[in-house]
């Protein structure tokens, strides 16, 4: 009995070491090997296109759970008022869900067997060319919004151009948790990303 209680008990303290556990569509995370820089946003980006470069065909949730926020309605509700977040909420989710359409986007334009890499460096600071979308909701306090130019360059020249052997995208990122997650490409994070046009003629 008192070996069985010392094999248990040293079990009990060995270190744990996954990640992540998927709960639904998110993902919830307990520990982290990301490091807070460029590379680190490359590390999380690298499970997508490990995947892509096998083949695999989307979804993309488990691939792209590092970079989602485990508790979107907990997060939002620690930075926004309580009647605001449940639309957050719901955009996020959609955003999340565009955000893995970009695989559609380069198997359209590159040729099938074509290997990818990420290389990502901070976003120079400038100013945007447009103003924010005015109706924008306001976080009752600061943010740490970061901003990160990605780059996935292909082995193989884009069907659309000979000499193109890339494609890049800005992305607005928030330390949650130990790892980047994603909150819109673009000038701004996405709930204060103005509306496209089709967005405006389908309302």
């Amino acid at each position: 009995m008192r070996l069985v209680y010392l094999v248990v008990t040293s079990l009990m303290l060995l270190p744990v070491s996954p990640r992540i556990a998927t709960i639904g569509p998110y993902s919830l995370s307990f520990a982290s090997d990301y490091s807070r820089d460029a590379k680190g946003l490359e590390g999380e980006y690298q499970p997508f296109l490990d995947a892509l470069n096998k083949g695999q065909t989307p979804p993309f949730d488990k691939e792209f759970s590092s970079l989602t926020i485990p508790d979107p309605a907990l997060w939002f509700g620690e930075y926004f008022e309580t009647e605001q977040v449940q639309a957050l909420v719901d955009d996020y989710k959609a955003e999340v869900a565009k955000e893995k359409l970009i695989s559609t986007f380069m198997t359209k334009f590159w040729p099938s067997g074509t290997h990818f890499k990420v290389h990502c460096k901070p976003h120079r600071p400038s100013s945007a060319k447009f103003p924010p979308r005015p109706d924008a909701y306001e976080p009752k306090k600061e943010i740490s919004i970061e901003r990160f130019e990605v780059e996935f360059k292909s082995d193989k020249p884009s069907l659309s151009h000979e000499h193109s052997y890339s494609m890049s995208f800005s992305v607005n990122v928030v330390w949650v948790d130990g790892a980047y997650r994603y909150l819109g490409g673009g000038a701004y994070p996405f709930w204060a990303m103005p509306e496209t046009l089709e967005q405006r003629r389908s309302k």
